[in-house]
C-alpha cells in the first residue's frame, strides 16, 4: 500500500507546470530590486548618523 505522500506527490508532479508571465524581464526586477534595497540602506545609514551608541 503507497503511503499518503507518494499518492498527493505523483497527483502533485502529473499536473501541468504553471508559470507566470512577468510584465518586464526578469533582469528589470532583480535591477529595481536591487537599487531600492540600495536607497533603503542609504537612507537606514542617514538615520543613525551622528546619534550616540551608548
Amino acid at each position: 500500500m503507497e503511503s499518503y505522500a507518494t499518492i498527493v506527490g505523483s497527483i502533485v508532479l502529473a499536473r501541468p507546470a504553471h508559470h507566470i508571465e512577468l510584465p518586464v524581464p526578469a533582469e528589470v526586477i532583480g535591477l529595481g530590486s536591487f537599487v531600492l534595497l540600495t536607497v533603503l540602506l542609504l537612507i537606514t545609514l542617514a538615520i543613525g548618523k551622528g546619534r550616540p551608541h551608548s
